[in-house]
């Protein structure tokens, strides 16, 4: 009995001496595994940073071409590494293979295009580990480069599923906003439904400059399913300027698309002067963005045409305008003929801001386009010496104003453009018109088919 006892506890404490070792073992190839996975992932966080601060550098001067071929060749150079360091001491790592699948496709993912191995490898990460949250994120973000906004909607959610994170939150409401669909209420309730993903994406983490920016995106697109006094222009502006808030210290990829972005919220507010100030600083992030160097000539161009119209009457010999503007009758007021509660002002007279109880009758003398379908800018002139510019939001693209055609706004708003150009401060007369199916144009109301939603082009994060 004794000698089994003994034996039993020599037993025992071998036992536990093996599995102590064991443990050490396991102990150590733990922290080797942990110190390999942090090493690989720091590699792929330096790929991301030298995409993110390419310009920082003395290659302010390369192409997008170029910068690109760099971010390339360094991609593929991370690539072998992590595929090398799959096998340590010629056997497999006992790192899970998922990470291995999601780095080597986060990697990849890099590139601004879409990549065929990206998703290979983060599809095989999610297979692997359906619980990979950064899995599905880097997934769901790669199907989006390629166009398929469906299946990136459906990993962001399945993200969604798994944990409450900021990066699905951000990433769902930008494709919601991209999603295809022709019914207009079924638009409007996408785009309120990510408007909510992003503010919940901010309030996860309050201080991360790009989900403040995809806010004011969301914000941005909610203002062309409602007027401009209902201030979604303005929260989007707000959203903008948190975002720089954070993001001024990282100068990161979403750095141009910030100030772009900012600069054609700041196009619809009529605060011209600072757009063209965003543009010009999203240029200098990404010198090489044709996009951001057209809407700036663009803008600017559109301004001095404008600029040109008011100042000489929209080139009008006197005798012309002196005709047009006599021509102006009754059959132009059309319903305010019998309205003896707005009283007609001209012009010359309206105060800053909404002049209640009043309406001007004018006669348009010339129109301005502008690439970016929203707004249609006209001269109008109610005397001979006088004109000002009339903004007109929520046009159908297919619809214009031509010259000679008499233009009613009821309750006009007018507000004072100024900008400078080369030296020259240039100021005009503005009246905004957020909603077209209150205006008269030769005493008829517009139909239905002749108004559509704002129109705008921004980057689409």
């Amino acid at each position: 009995m004794f000698r089994q006892t003994k034996s039993s506890t020599y037993q025992a404490m071998l036992i536990a001496q093996q599995s102590t070792r064991q443990t050490g073992k396991a102990l150590l190839q733990i922290e080797v595994n942990k110190r390999y996975f942090l090493n690989l992932q720091e590699e792929v966080e330096k790929l991301y940073y030298l995409r993110d601060h390419y310009y920082d550098s003395s290659q302010s001067e390369s192409s997008q071409d170029q910068k690109w071929n760099v971010v390339k060749k360094e991609m593929l150079a991370i690539v072998g590494k992590i595929k090398s360091l799959y096998f340590i001491d010629d056997t497999p790592s006992s790192i899970h293979p998922s990470i291995f699948q999601y780095l080597l496709g986060r990697a990849h993912n890099v590139m601004p295009d879409y990549d065929l191995e990206a998703q290979n490898y983060l599809s095989s990460a999610v297979k692997l580990n359906p619980s990979y949250v950064e899995a599905w994120n880097e997934l769901g973000e790669c199907f989006w480069k390629g166009g398929d906004t469906l299946s990136a909607k459906n990993c962001f959610s399945c993200a969604l599923e798994k944990f409450r994170n900021k990066v699905s939150l951000r990433n769902l409401s930008i494709v919601l906003r991209q999603l295809r669909v022709t019914d207009t209420e079924e638009r409007k309730k996408l785009l309120f439904e990510g408007l909510s993903l992003a503010k919940e994406a901010v309030q996860l983490d309050p201080t991360d400059g790009k989900s403040w920016l995809i806010l004011g995106n969301a914000y941005f697109s909610v203002a062309f399913y409602s007027t401009h006094s209902d201030g979604y222009i303005h929260k989007a502006l707000a959203a903008y300027g948190q975002s720089e808030k954070y993001e001024v210290n990282q100068r990161n990829f979403n750095t141009a698309d910030l100030c772009f972005n900012k600069a054609m919220a700041l196009f619809h507010d009529e605060k011209y002067q600072e757009a063209l100030e965003n543009l010009e600083r999203s240029q200098k992030f990404e010198p090489d963005w044709e996009l951001c160097k057209s809407k700036y000539e663009f803008t600017l161009q559109f301004l001095l045409n404008v600029k040109e119209m008011v100042t000489f009457k929209g080139k009008l010999k006197p005798r012309k305008l002196i005709s047009m503007l006599k021509s102006i009758n009754s059959k132009d007021l059309g319903l305010y003929r019998t309205n003896s509660i707005y009283k007609r002002a001209f012009l010359q007279d309206l105060a800053v801001g909404t002049n209640k109880g009043k309406y001007i009758l004018a006669k348009v003398i010339a129109s301005v386009s502008y690439d970016g379908g929203s707004p249609l800018a006209c001269c109008i002139s109610d005397k001979q010496d006088f004109a000002a510019v009339a903004t007109i939001y929520r046009l159908s693209q297919d619809y214009g104003l031509t010259i000679g055609d008499s233009l009613l706004i009821p309750e006009p708003n007018m507000h004072t453009i100024h900008f400078s150009f080369k030296g020259e401060v240039i100021n005009f007369l503005c009246v905004r018109v957020d909603s077209p199916q209150n205006i008269l144009v030769n005493g008829h109301n517009l139909q239905p088919t002749q108004m559509a939603t704002m129109f705008i082009k921004f980057s689409s994060i």
